[in-house]
């Protein structure tokens, strides 16, 4: 990327320079080099800003929102996802509309807001359901469920999570159905159906053991199960067999 940025800089291509400079600060964001990511986004800004392209622009503030999430400084966090809500809303930009207002509610439910996370979270759904995307439906009715997971609201948040297990089955979206999975596993625990909870989260193993979803995996091992992944891959054989 490095190589790809000093030729757009040197023919003047300012467009691909944002672009590029977007792209580098999400490889410093996931080493968890929030300052450098942070560097590299404001300097991707004022080139959008500069050259007026305000889909960039939206993009890159949501970005930059992202790393003081991170940080804990939701407030900051907050006023960057707002200017980011405008320039999308101005633009007609409904799928980033969508998202915007998906991680405003984060932010929400973060401080224990759980009525305003839950109204954004409804807005961004509507947005997700009136121009199809299928894929984002199910993350955000996955969000819903836990904010009335949260509430203590166990039946709301099943009947959510069903919704969303139906969507991503159909798009064959299957992170999104072993977080769904993984999420109605807890539901069911904290209702004492430990059959029915262990019974979704074997799902989830058989799902993610063989993409190797590394996240999916640590969290199953995160359980606590006797044996760790070897315990949940005993359970998943044992499955199999009675299938």
């Amino acid at each position: 990327m490095k190589k790809s940025l000093l030729i757009q800089q040197e023919i003047g291509d300012k467009s691909g320079e944002g672009t590029t400079l977007n792209n580098i600060s999400q490889i410093y964001d996931a080493r968890g080099d929030y300052d450098t990511a942070l560097d590299t986004l404001k300097k991707s800004l004022l080139i959008r800003q500069e050259i007026g392209d305000k889909s960039g622009e939206g993009t890159t503030l949501n970005n930059i929102s992202q790393i003081f999430q991170a940080r804990g400084d939701y407030d900051t966090a907050l006023d960057y996802l707002k200017k980011s809500l405008l320039i999308r809303q101005e633009i007609g930009d409904k799928s980033g509309e969508g998202t915007t207002l998906n991680n405003i509610s984060q932010i929400f439910q973060a401080r224990g807001d759980y009525d305003t996370a839950l109204d954004t979270l409804k807005k961004s759904l509507l947005i997700a359901q009136e121009i199809g995307d299928k894929s984002s439906e199910g993350v955000i009715l996955n969000n819903i469920s836990q904010i009335y997971d949260a509430r203590g609201d166990y039946d709301t948040a099943l009947d959510t999570l069903k919704k969303s297990l139906l969507i991503t089955q159909e798009i064959g979206d299957v992170a999104g159905l072993c977080a769904t999975l993984f999420n109605m596993g807890h539901i069911h625990w904290k209702n004492e159906k430990q059959q029915e909870a262990v019974s979704a989260w074997v799902q989830v193993y058989q799902l993610a053991q063989p993409m190797q979803l590394k996240q999916v995996l640590d969290a199953l091992e995160g359980l606590g199960l006797p044996g760790g992944l070897a315990g949940w891959a005993d359970l998943a054989q044992r499955a199999a067999t009675q299938e």
